[in-house]
């Protein structure tokens, strides 16, 4: 019995130490130091509120989604902590943002054109614009998700603060975390590369934005 227990004992006590290295994992580096950048506080009078699939949102009050001509994407924005070995990563998922948000955006119907190409908005037209920014980032580990990714121990972590304007009014704010939040990604994320198990989070994120803006929009 005591034989049983010790057996029992030290794989626990693995996933506790991959589960605590991997908090700290992505923030190791053997050159260069990490930039933490101020966090940025929200437009003033701004107070976000839960959504079913979002964690926060704001609306302007008597905005609709409904009847513009086009919706402009910006170039994602990285305001978060930037640790050395990361770079490759953060540039690479930047400008997914942009694309996924995109592509899911198109799907939705509520727009004619959707695009992150300023000379396809319709110059006198009535046309909205997301500025996206990455506000918390981590690009995960397989090691950890390998021994507790289950748990979320290695799962890469992304938070969105969207800003969306019409001409110069704000008029809608979101924001959005994931990190390896599908079952496939905690199933089977030791078996899954960093890339795609946040490709998938931020597809997901785009989905929910998306549901969010159509049903939004249908109720108004």
């Amino acid at each position: 019995m005591k034989i049983f227990r010790r057996l029992w004992v030290f794989p626990l006590f693995a996933i506790v130490l991959v589960t605590l290295g991997s908090g700290c994992a992505s923030t190791d580096s053997k050159s260069g130091e990490e930039k933490n950048p101020p966090p940025i506080p929200l437009p003033e009078g701004v107070a976000l509120k839960k959504d079913k699939d979002i964690q926060g949102v704001w609306l302007s009050p008597d905005f609709s989604f409904k009847g513009y001509d086009s919706l402009y994407v910006a170039k994602t924005v990285f305001h978060a902590v930037e640790r050395p070995n990361e770079v490759k990563m953060r540039e690479w998922a930047m400008p997914q943002v942009q694309m996924q948000e995109i592509e899911v955006f198109r799907n939705t119907g509520l727009f004619k054109i959707v695009t992150a190409d300023t000379n396809q908005v319709q110059v006198g037209g009535r046309n909205l614009r997301l500025e996206n920014t990455i506000i918390d980032y981590e690009k995960g580990g397989g090691a950890a998700r390998y021994w507790a990714g289950i748990y979320g121990a290695g799962q890469p972590v992304i938070k969105i603060r969207g800003l969306m304007y019409d001409g110069d009014k704000l008029v809608f704010i979101y924001e959005a975390r994931r990190s390896g939040d599908s079952g496939t990604s905690r199933m089977f994320g030791g078996f899954m590369g960093d890339d795609t198990v946040q490709q998938n989070d931020i597809h997901d994120l785009s989905v929910d934005l998306a549901g969010f803006i159509k049903r939004t929009a249908e109720s108004k």
